[in-house]
């Protein structure tokens, strides 16, 4: 193929844009679906931003402002004095997102939807973890039942997070890709809402200690039915615990 045929082949990719209402977004909407569709693939470079100003039919203002986006949202990567590049998509560039949102918008109503999402994804987890872990999941549930337990008992911000590590192993013992991806958002409040938890009610680590060892019990023993009941009912006492510290959350 000869140079100037490459060249009319990835013109033909970027065609002019004559919508002047938004001219930004939609040089966002057109590389967004070239990289839907597989036309430009992770790791391939873009031409110069002069080319696809002529491509587009933009100013180089529009086309920045739409690059800005595209790398903010990380669908590219532009690398000063390089060029611009597709990006892998990566899970973080999914979670991220998502936890941010939820932890701006964490009031009375999210928390308590965020507790029914739980009882809802959690149990058939840790049943399909029981079934499939491996011995490596175990180590590192063993490790954060451990850990749980020698924690500082007025660390709560460090309960809380192995709290959260606890759940997102079961998650991830799944060894389903996708499931990590849905939970880990809603696992990154943890921290958060936990420690208030462990801080302010008297057995909620005992508790938590308690139901730790029990779901990885049931686990380790591949007691599909067993860890869904514990995990079930260490959810239901969290919920009545994360109650109790409502009154100091906004309406």
């Amino acid at each position: 193929m000869s140079p100037q045929d490459v060249n009319e082949l990835i013109s033909n990719l970027f065609p002019r844009i004559h919508n002047p209402l938004s001219l930004s977004q939609e040089i966002v909407e057109r590389i967004e679906e070239l990289v839907r569709q597989k036309k430009v693939l992770p790791g391939e470079k873009l031409p110069t931003e002069a080319k696809l100003c002529k491509m587009f039919g933009v100013s180089r203002t529009s086309l920045r402002e739409a690059l800005q986006k595209l790398n903010a949202r990380g669908l590219l990567r532009i690398r000063k004095g390089s060029g611009i590049y597709v990006t892998d998509y990566h899970a973080e560039n999914v979670i991220k997102p998502l936890s941010l949102f939820l932890e701006l918008n964490l009031d009375r109503n999210y928390l308590l939807q965020v507790m029914e999402i739980r009882r809802i994804i959690e149990p058939p987890v840790a049943e399909i973890a029981a079934a499939k872990r491996s011995a490596e999941d175990l180590s590192k549930l063993e490790k954060n039942c451990n850990d749980l337990k020698k924690c500082d008992p007025h660390d709560y911000i460090r309960q809380g997070q192995i709290d959260k590590d606890f759940h997102l192993n079961i998650a991830l013992a799944s060894q389903n890709q996708l499931i990590p991806i849905i939970v880990e958002p809603i696992f990154l409040l943890m921290p958060k809402i936990r420690s208030l938890v462990y801080e302010r009610i008297d057995n909620a680590k005992s508790s938590a200690i308690t139901y730790h060892d029990r779901i990885l019990d049931k686990i380790r023993n591949s007691d599909k039915a067993g860890a869904a009941r514990a995990m079930l009912k260490h959810l239901q006492i969290a919920e009545e615990h994360t109650f109790q510290i409502l009154a100091d959350l906004p309406a």
